[in-house]
């Protein structure tokens, strides 16, 4: 395998000019290393430019002699899109057979659980979509019936009350929805036949509730028949196709060559062990390298303890990770707060800024409960025109943002993003093809796309979503897809067909070109409920009665704001530059020319889980654990100061994103004893500013 001649290629591709060389040649040694082995990484230190640049070295090396290909995972779509967008043109060699490049979940769909699924069940994978299989666990819980106490035996659903919320005081009302809860969350283990909510076993398949345990999977297996899966229903499909054939694993031993897994700290330990269970093992030829940031494991919630064990934790004797301690994101100023956030430190390990250009202190806002989000965003918008961030084309690149651990909540008194920006939509920032809402689906498509096909692709969504709700199949008894209703409407008679293109084609106009969403879904809304849709004969019955909204009527009339912080952004800044909002999960992985991080309520306010108190005892005083905002470096107590830690990694994430300017919005009174110690006059490391006007 030739690397090094490739590296000056890959650098002329990826780095505009730039060079893998500086004083440690950390990525230069990641890119030249083809073992087993992990890569711990900060945040800006461009890891996966590293990673591209190896890909694109190998690249060059294909096709192997054995026929075998190369895997590259990620968690997020995200990353592999980014993989695509900057190598494809170069090396498209690397996105065709036997190569595959996709999610973790992806992966194990298309080579694991997709087979198995058709197997034993009988069909494909359709859907994992929380979202659509949260509207079958309450169809489901709905048609469940209560027992007549003394009358007849225990019903599902009072069997459920009671193992479900066993051990708990709650309410009726809590109950029902800790039933809910169990319907939509619980895994079922395929293999051992258990039905499992956390770490507790609530039915399985023998026993006195067997009777109770076949009510449930006779539900689940339905929907498995199909192709409705929830997340993690896949990779015990994936488990159960291991371990009825075995043989897999030589086969894709034998495929993939070597595996890339980008964002591991981002990964479940049932998704890390369903790879190593593949591909790392004794007779496995397979060379595995997997990279990332424990300290920046917020995905799905924020973890005290990353469920990635690096090899050299696990086995020091065999393996030595590899790490990227420089950053060229953060500048020295910002790098040294940041590091001060590490809450897991390999040996010798710590954050470097490389980012020269900037010397720009981070800077203090002080607000409190009656500021708001235009006043904050006035003031970031005067610092940063202060510092003539706004006049260099690659700083606009970037961008400027305010960003938040906690953007929505049902509480009028505490801060999070929504209550200063009420027209932040979370929802706007994602990526999706189905949401609860008719509503939604004309807004929140994917606007980054210049053609119609986003929008006409979201209202056939929502259209096919009706169907599904209202129970309308297809002859063959299948749900409909956009090429069946399509196929189902030119059936209809071209005059139908016709009619259908162009109102099609109407509405997707008018919201695309003239942002007309009220009257289009007013539109659509009566189309829906009339004669050409509702209305026609899904059936072919002879004596027909035209159906009519009944089961969809939530889903077409439930309300969302046509608007968004977002879109008024592009409105009103047209001529300037916007300030975006997000949370600080959005965020993770972008690199922004200036970043706002905004305190916010999760329990108690950040400033707040950080000023870690230890009471006193007979033997020992009061102990007050060192503050990361005070400059210093942590020490928290292992198994305990849980809240602290989780703030430690949101605050390492969202602090890492800026390149020039670090802004940090907190509450007067949370820091009132600390201000004058704070500012940078007095030996501290804030640009202090308390006046927002």
């Amino acid at each position: 395998m030739e690397i090094d001649k490739y590296i000056v290629q890959a650098e002329s591709i990826l780095l505009n000019g730039g060079t893998f060389e500086d004083e440690r040649n950390e990525r230069k040694n990641f890119i030249k290393n083809i073992e087993t082995c992990d890569l711990i990484a900060v945040p800006g230190s461009g890891k996966t430019t590293a990673l591209l640049a190896k890909l694109y070295c190998i690249a060059q090396n294909m096709p192997f002699e054995d026929g075998s290909g190369i895997l590259i995972l990620s968690h997020t779509n995200k990353a592999i899109e980014e993989i695509e967008k900057r190598l494809k043109n170069y090396c498209p060699k690397l996105f065709e057979y036997p190569n595959f490049i996709g999610t973790v979940q992806s992966f194990v769909n298309k080579f694991l659980a997709n087979q198995a699924c058709f197997e034993k069940y009988g069909t494909y994978i359709k859907k994992n979509d929380d979202e659509l299989y949260e509207h079958e666990v309450k169809k489901f819980y709905y048609s469940l019936e209560w027992s007549i106490k003394g009358v007849e035996p225990k019903k599902l659903k009072n069997k459920l009350f009671g193992l479900v919320n066993a051990g708990k005081n709650v309410t009726y009302e809590e109950g029902c929805n800790n039933i809910l809860k169990f319907l939509k969350y619980f895994e079922y283990n395929i293999i051992d036949g258990k039905l499992i909510l956390g770490n507790r076993t609530i039915l399985k398949y023998n026993g006195v509730n067997q009777s109770y345990y076949n009510e449930i999977l006779e539900w689940k297996n339905n929907l498995f028949k199909k192709g409705l899966l929830n997340y993690k229903d896949s990779f015990n499909l994936g488990l159960f196709a291991l371990n009825t054939n075995p043989s897999i694993k030589t086969i894709l031993q034998k495929r993939f060559k070597y595996v890339f897994i980008d964002e591991m700290q981002d990964l479940e330990d049932f998704q890390i062990n369903i790879i190593d269970d593949v591909f790392f093992n004794d007779s496995s030829q397979t060379v595995i390298q997997r990279i990332g940031d424990k300290n920046q494991s917020i995905y799905n919630s924020v973890k005290e303890n990353c469920d990635w064990k690096t090899r050299q934790e696990v086995d020091p004797e065999n393996y030595t990770d590899l790490s990227i301690q420089n950053s060229m994101r953060l500048s020295p100023i910002i790098a040294n707060l940041v590091d001060k956030f590490v809450l897991e430190r390999p040996t010798d390990y710590s954050v470097v800024g490389k980012f020269e250009e900037s010397k720009l202190p981070p800077h203090l806002i002080l607000i409190d409960h009656n500021t708001t989000g235009e006043s904050l965003k006035t003031k970031f918008k005067e610092i940063i025109e202060e510092c003539d961030l706004h006049i260099e084309p690659k700083n606009l690149e970037k961008g400027f943002h305010i960003v938040s651990w906690t953007t929505e909540k049902d509480h009028e008194d505490v801060l999070y993003l929504k209550k200063l920006f009420p027209n932040f939509s979370k929802e706007s920032k994602r990526k999706k093809g189905d949401f609860d809402c008719l509503k939604k689906h004309l807004f929140l498509f994917d606007k980054e796309k210049p053609t119609l096909e986003a929008i006409r692709k979201s209202i056939l969504n929502a259209l096919i979503r009706i169907l599904d709700l209202e129970n309308i199949k297809t002859l063959e008894n299948k749900n409909y897809t956009k090429s069946k209703l399509f196929s189902f409407i030119i059936n209809q008679g071209e005059e139908c067909y016709e009619n259908f293109k162009a109102k099609l084609f109407k509405w997707c106009f008018n919201i695309i070109t003239k942002e007309n969403y009220n009257d289009t879904y007013a539109e659509i809304k009566t189309f829906i409920e009339g004669e050409n849709f509702i209305g026609l004969n899904w059936y072919n019955e002879e004596e027909y009665t035209p159906k009519r909204i009944l089961a969809s009527r939530e889903f077409i009339n439930k309300d969302f704001p046509f608007g968004s912080e977002e879109s008024k952004t592009e409105k009103t800044e047209m001529d300037s530059y916007p300030i975006n909002l997000s949370s600080v999960h959005s965020v993770k992985g972008q690199t922004h020319c200036a970043t706002m991080y905004v305190e916010s309520f999760y329990y108690e306010y950040e400033t707040k889980k950080l000023q870690v108190v230890i009471p006193p005892t007979k033997k020992k005083p009061e102990e007050i654990l060192p503050n990361p905002l005070f400059n210093q470096y942590q020490t928290y107590r292992p198994n305990k100061d849980v809240r602290a830690k989780e703030t430690l990694k949101m605050m390492y994430v969202g602090f890492s994103r800026p390149t020039h300017l670090l802004c940090f919005a907190v509450l007067k009174e949370n820091i009132q004893d600390h201000i004058e110690s704070l500012k940078i006059e007095n030996g501290g490391i804030w640009k202090i500013i308390e006046d927002l006007v």
